[in-house]
């Protein structure tokens, strides 16, 4: 069954001239609770640093204790150029000196980081590696992923409707801008999570029934319309699974619902994107004086298991700050 799947996706993927979209489903064994905030902020650091060795873009996510859902782009076979693949076969080779691969070693470079079993089986098994380096354990962590295929449009704003509610259904939280681990919480405090988010515009233009005029409009504010037409389209959902399925009445209360309930804005204000912004900026890392910094890497260094030498890093956003950990850009 499995690797009938695999089949299917690679046929689909030479065939198709645009990315294809997956959803990726995984679980720990055992369904146990081994993501803290230090494992959920390895393993995100993983799938992003998996984009610039493979050919995959991270359109959504979302971490949760023990399983995380992703949704993933993976490119046309064809649609990168043979320079930038090798780019990329180079990073990962980990040779000082850059060489041009062999036609054989391209050619099966090529396929592998278009195939989205190893794409998601490389994130995983370098999370694993960490993962039993740190604790001191060996063997698996992770069930066999499941992927589906994604159809653009309706469906795709369903899955990342879907995704984004997780901890609303977990009841972690009553509104997911609040839970830190998840793409919609990023996208709302640092404004992309790749790149090429703008793509999304279109691919969710009518689902989301964005005003025509969005198009014309330059790109940060093209991104700024899509996610507050996104915002209304999860106020609209009802967290039915959870621990609301024990209450009947919960089952028909939209989030809309829920909010006003409890007395929170459904919009968020400028005081409130700026708070998100904080929370992302100091969440999980050590933040303040250079000497400050230097002294938690100094000691705990070992326990973070860092391979390589790291050094504060200056914030930009506040004098003389530094952080433990070197964040991507937040954007204004």
């Amino acid at each position: 069954m499995y690797k009938n799947r695999v089949k299917v996706s690679l046929e689909y993927l030479s065939r198709s001239h645009k990315g294809v979209r997956y959803m990726i489903t995984n679980r720990v064994i055992g369904g146990s609770f081994i993501f803290g905030d230090v494992e959920k902020q390895k393993f995100l650091d993983l799938m992003f640093e998996g984009m610039k060795r493979h050919s995959y873009r991270l359109l959504d996510y979302v971490l949760m204790d023990n399983h995380y859902h992703c949704v993933i782009e993976i490119d046309p076979i064809e649609g990168m150029s043979r320079d930038e693949v090798i780019k990329r076969w180079n990073i990962t080779q980990r040779s000082k000196l850059p060489r041009e691969p062999t036609d054989e070693e391209f050619d099966t470079f090529n396929q592998k980081i278009h195939d989205i079993s190893f794409v998601v089986g490389n994130f995983e098994q370098r999370f694993v590696q960490w993962y039993n380096r740190r604790m001191g354990r060996n063997g698996s962590l992770f069930n066999r992923f499941d992927s589906v295929i994604i159809e653009d449009g309706r469906t795709l704003a369903f899955i990342m409707a879907y995704i984004t509610m997780n901890p609303v259904r977990a009841g972690i939280v009553t509104d997911p801008a609040d839970y830190h681990w998840c793409g919609y919480a990023y996208r709302l405090a640092k404004g992309k999570l790749d790149p090429h988010d703008e793509t999304l515009v279109n691919s969710l233009y009518n689902s989301l029934q964005l005003p025509q005029q969005i198009l014309n409009l330059p790109v940060k504010k093209q991104l700024t319309l899509l996610w507050k037409y996104f915002r209304l389209r999860l106020l609209r959902c009802s967290p039915k699974e959870g621990r609301y399925k024990k209450n009947p009445r919960d089952i028909f209360q939209t989030l809309g619902e829920k909010l006003e309930k409890e007395g929170k804005s459904a919009e968020l204000d400028r005081t409130n994107h700026f708070l998100l912004k904080v929370r992302f900026a100091t969440k999980g890392i050590a933040i303040g004086s250079e000497l400050f910094v230097e002294e938690i890497l100094s000691g705990c260094g070992r326990a973070l298991a860092y391979k390589k030498v790291h050094h504060a890093h200056d914030y930009h956003i506040w004098d003389q700050i530094y952080t433990l950990k070197k964040h991507q850009k937040i954007f204004a």
